[in-house]
């Protein structure tokens, strides 16, 4: 009996083999009382290690196989008297040990990213005030609801409807400017001038990683000085060219210490929009390692993607393709405007309709009323996934990035699907979007979108019980 699963990683696609090599070295060769017949291979062109795992007494042997095929990928063959168990053990063992290993992986390497034609400008740090301001200019609008909510009873309170209706203004002129005030936050633009994200992994010593977190290394200079060396003089970053810039700041260059990738993301922005027949958004690239993408505005005209240079290093084309086939289908269902008249609704019933009820108990109220609100917005979320799908395909290749980009998420639903559900978040669980996905078959032809996306959240919400 044969079966396959995958292993979740959050790695470039480039350090996966190592990936499979320490996997191999530091686990399998260590531990011949769990593995046996530990060996190289190939599955097709990719890198493989297959083993055996005995069972009980040695009654049995389950064949393992693992390669690298987008992240890491497992197939086990297993007699009839072994029990399913062994392989979910097996599953469970090689999660964990892909954990600490990519963590080694991930904290020795930095990330350097510039656009062609723009300045250069350091990696995003975290801050109260852009945090705020970034969730304000979203697609949701739900933490301005939640962090108003007391701030609007007052004015309310003070000066009746008047102070309703310019709560509400300020709401819709956020999602209306949303483009404009994009490009303020000290972002980099994609244009037809400057098309392309260049983004160069550095790996380095544990000790040289410290001295950049502690802000005695110069990150953007050495971003500057690397860029100087090698593309502001029209050559690849490469050792020949770098070597002696990356000494300056006491790092040893090695070929196999360098990745080079190039993202014409404005050619990536115009495949996907294409199937959609609709004008490309303003492209705004963000520096920050974490990996998202988000849109908002009131149409692609006066609509903004947001891509932050985490996922331009973390998915492939394929993958990144899916992802801003996502972000478009949000700007396509008017789904910035829509989830504000949800939010502006509830707002005007809360201090209407519904205002007895709300001081019957202000705190269940809003607790509730939260709650819908997050999981109507989840029925938004499944349909950018399916209108992605929809347009390009290759729902595959959409659940391996949300795989890639949301491990550590996946690991803590791996806890409780349910809890997952009733967490304060417009997406459904990732296990969901990534199982719905998976379970499409090309082409995916659906009449009502929108319809059948609520269909299947509610469907997903109703098993997380049975769970």
């Amino acid at each position: 009996m044969q079966t396959t699963f995958s292993i979740p990683s959050e790695l470039p696609a480039d350090r996966m083999v190592q990936l499979l090599e320490w996997i191999r070295s530091y686990h399998l060769l260590l531990h011949p009382e769990l593995f046996r017949h530990v060996r190289r291979g190939k599955v097709g062109n990719s890198p493989a290690v297959a083993f055996t795992v005995p069972g009980p007494g040695d009654s049995w042997e389950l064949e393992a196989v693992l390669w690298v095929e987008g992240g890491l990928q497992v197939r086990t063959t297993r007699p009839d008297r072994a029990t399913d168990e062994a392989v979910r053990w097996l599953s469970e063992d090689l999660t964990n040990v892909v954990r600490t290993l990519e963590s080694e992986l991930r904290e020795s390497t930095i990330s350097l990213i510039w656009v062609k034609g723009e300045e250069i400008i350091p990696e995003a740090k975290p801050s109260m005030t852009k945090g705020i301001l970034g969730r304000l200019l979203s697609r949701t609008l739900l933490l301005l609801n939640i962090l108003l909510f007391a701030f609007n009873i007052v004015l309310f309170l003070l000066f009746g409807l008047y102070a309703v209706l310019l709560i509400l203004l300020v709401q819709l002129l956020l999602i209306v400017f949303a483009d404009k005030l994009f490009t303020v936050m000290g972002k980099w633009t994609i244009t037809e001038a400057s098309p392309e994200v260049y983004i160069m992994d550095l790996r380095i010593g544990r000790e040289l990683l410290d001295l950049i977190r502690k802000k005695k290394v110069d990150l953007t200079g050495l971003k500057e000085a690397v860029y100087e060396s090698s593309f502001g003089q029209g050559k690849e970053p490469n050792c020949s060219t770098i070597s002696s810039t990356l000494l300056r700041f006491g790092i040893l260059c090695s070929e196999d210490g360098i990745r080079v990738k190039t993202v014409n993301v404005l050619e990536l922005v115009k495949k996907a929009a294409e199937p959609f027949q609709a004008p490309l958004p303003k492209i705004i690239i963000s520096n920050n390692p974490a990996p998202n993408a988000a849109a908002s505005g009131i149409s692609f005209k006066r609509g903004v993607l947001l891509l932050t240079a985490g996922i331009l290093s973390a998915l492939d084309e394929e993958e990144l393709l899916s992802v801003i086939g996502h972000e478009l289908g949000h700007l396509r269902g008017r789904d910035p405007l829509l989830l504000f008249a949800l939010v502006s609704g509830e707002f005007i019933l809360r201090l209407t309709v519904l205002f007895p009820l709300f001081l019957l108990s202000p705190l269940l109220y809003l607790l509730v009323s939260t709650f819908i609100i997050f999981f109507v917005a989840k029925f938004f979320e499944a349909r950018a996934d399916l209108l992605s799908v929809m347009k390009l395909g290759k729902p595959k290749v959409m659940a391996s990035s949300l795989r890639k980009i949301g491990a550590q998420r996946l690991r803590v639903e791996e806890a409780s699907k349910l809890s997952s559900w009733l967490r304060w978040d417009t997406h459904p669980p990732l296990y969901f979007r990534i199982e719905r996905l998976e379970g499409m078959t090309e082409p995916v032809v659906v009449k009502h979108p929108l319809l059948e996306s609520a269909k299947d959240v509610v469907r997903g919400f109703i098993s997380a019980f049975r769970t």
